[in-house]
């Protein structure tokens, strides 16, 4: 038999020997597909900070108190992914180490592999301690395959159990986050508290079982064990195998914990977990005592995001002029609408949401059937609204309600507003010229303030009046002297 052939299921002893060439082998598996991952991973952390970054500021924004869980669920996915990925990418480079050392055991055991410790001569306690603590190179060399091969396989098993954890955590999240959404739809204020009351009661006993199921795991199946408490733990175990997938990986799983000591499978764990708590300690750690914490709504601190020729990169999230030294008599503000607003807006305005106006082709087919029955029916008539205009009028004076804004402290009335996508990264928002005819030269300051919720943002019946008037934003500008 070829050993390179895959042997026919049934047929044990080919298969044993099939499997045992390729584990001869696979140390050139685990390089070539450890150099890749690495490759992979380090390309991939700035990808997805850039992707990341642009889902936070466009998507993931509570909007009303319906979405508000689904999108903690989202946050809790997208931040906990970093974390396995670098998690991932430090325990790969231990595994690159440990098998470069491999290769080099193995290259200077074709050299010579006996290692004379009785010819150098040693005297004292180093004559009976060394001879047992030095390893022969073939000795070396088995130990070292033996942990690279291990450690290869429990960074994917940690990887996995990583993926699992951020699996149940969503399911919880969107769990709760239906029975958030389910209440809304009942106009009876009893009857939605009480759908409140029974899905988080329902989500608390579902992450009570989430927790035991990882502390059977953790205490090395455990539960599993236990003579009575085994049979009240199947169904648990069964129902979060499948929401976590760990039956992809659970025969590496129980693999390792029949095969090796469990204190070394703690020792190995905790090394690895050390080595990223280290990390991450590592780039948290600020030697700036006396620097207080960057805020752009108090005016004293100076942002480039805030000016557009000085913006290196990232989004704007507040507002932003043109630049920090300013000519002329007029200066642009650009003042960015985020999704958050919308629930300032559903009290302002409610009555003029949905201005995208944008019909879908299935919406223009169903008008063209419609005008070919019936001539007297306009397709544009039935696709926009005749009074689309006025809306979109109406809800710039509705933006005008949303914002203040002062020059040095006075306020300014905003008569022209338009509304306008930001060449910095096509960001929405409404823009408006200050007249700076009578300013002075030298510094000057722009003060934003938004409407904002006084109370929680997701208690039922709220009104307009709750609205308050918070600090947004300040931004410093200089006038040069006419």
């Amino acid at each position: 038999m070829d050993l390179n052939e895959r042997p026919e299921e049934g047929d044990e002893s080919k298969l044993r020997r099939w499997v045992a060439n390729l584990q001869l082998e696979s140390w050139q598996l685990e390089l070539l597909i450890t150099g890749f991952s690495i490759f992979l991973l380090n390309e991939s952390i700035g990808s997805y900070a850039a992707w990341s970054e642009e889902l936070r500021f466009n998507k993931l924004v509570p909007t009303n108190s319906a979405n508000a869980v689904f999108l903690i669920m989202a946050t809790f996915l997208i931040n906990a992914i970093p974390y396995a990925i670098k998690f991932f990418l430090i325990s790969l480079l231990i595994h690159l180490l440990l098998r470069g050392f491999w290769i080099g055991i193995v290259g200077l055991s074709s050299v010579s592999s006996n290692i004379g410790l009785h010819d150098m001569n040693l005297r004292g306690p180093f004559r009976k301690y060394l001879p047992g603590k030095v390893q022969s190179l073939d000795e070396l060399i088995l130990y070292l395959d033996k942990i690279a091969s291990v450690i290869f396989a429990y960074t994917y098993l940690l990887a996995f159990s990583i993926i699992s954890v951020v699996m149940i955590g969503a399911f919880l999240f969107l769990f709760v986050g239906i029975g958030t959404l389910g209440a809304t739809i009942f106009d009876n204020p009893t009857v939605a508290v009480l759908v409140s009351i029974i899905s988080v009661l329902i989500g608390f006993l579902l992450a009570i079982a989430a927790i035991i199921f990882f502390l059977d795991t953790i205490f090395f199946s455990a539960f599993k064990k236990s003579k009575w408490f085994s049979v009240l733990y199947f169904p648990i175990y069964r129902f979060f195998s499948i929401i976590s997938l760990s039956f992809i990986y659970r025969s590496i799983y129980y693999h390792l914990i029949n095969n090796y000591k469990k204190k070394q499978i703690i020792q190995v764990t905790l090394i690895l977990v050390g080595v990223v708590f280290i990390s991450f300690k590592i780039e948290d750690w600020d030697r700036y005592a006396y620097y207080p914490k960057e805020d752009n709504s108090n005016g004293y601190f100076f942002q480039a995001r805030q000016y557009d020729d000085e913006r290196w990169g990232g989004y704007i999230r507040t507002a932003s002029i043109p630049s920090k030294i300013v000519k002329g008599n007029f200066l642009e503000l650009f003042i960015r609408y985020s999704p958050r607003d919308n629930m300032a807006l559903d009290l302002l305005c409610p009555e003029y949401a949905g201005l995208e106006n944008d019909p879908t082709i299935l919406d223009s087919f169903n008008a063209g059937m419609e005008s070919a029955i019936d001539s007297t029916f306009s397709v544009n008539a039935m696709l926009y609204d005749s009074d689309y205009e006025d809306k979109v009028n109406l809800t710039l004076s509705c933006f005008k309600e949303l914002f203040e804004v002062k020059l040095n402290g006075k306020i300014v009335i905003l008569d022209e507003v338009f509304f306008m996508r930001h060449e910095n990264k096509n960001e929405k928002g409404i823009m408006t010229m200050l007249d700076i005819s009578s300013l002075s030269a030298g510094v000057n300051m722009i003060e934003i303030k938004k409407k904002r919720l006084d109370n929680n943002p997701f208690v039922r019946n709220k009104t307009a009046e709750d609205l308050k008037f918070m600090q947004f934003v300040k931004i410093p500008f200089w006038k040069e002297p006419h």
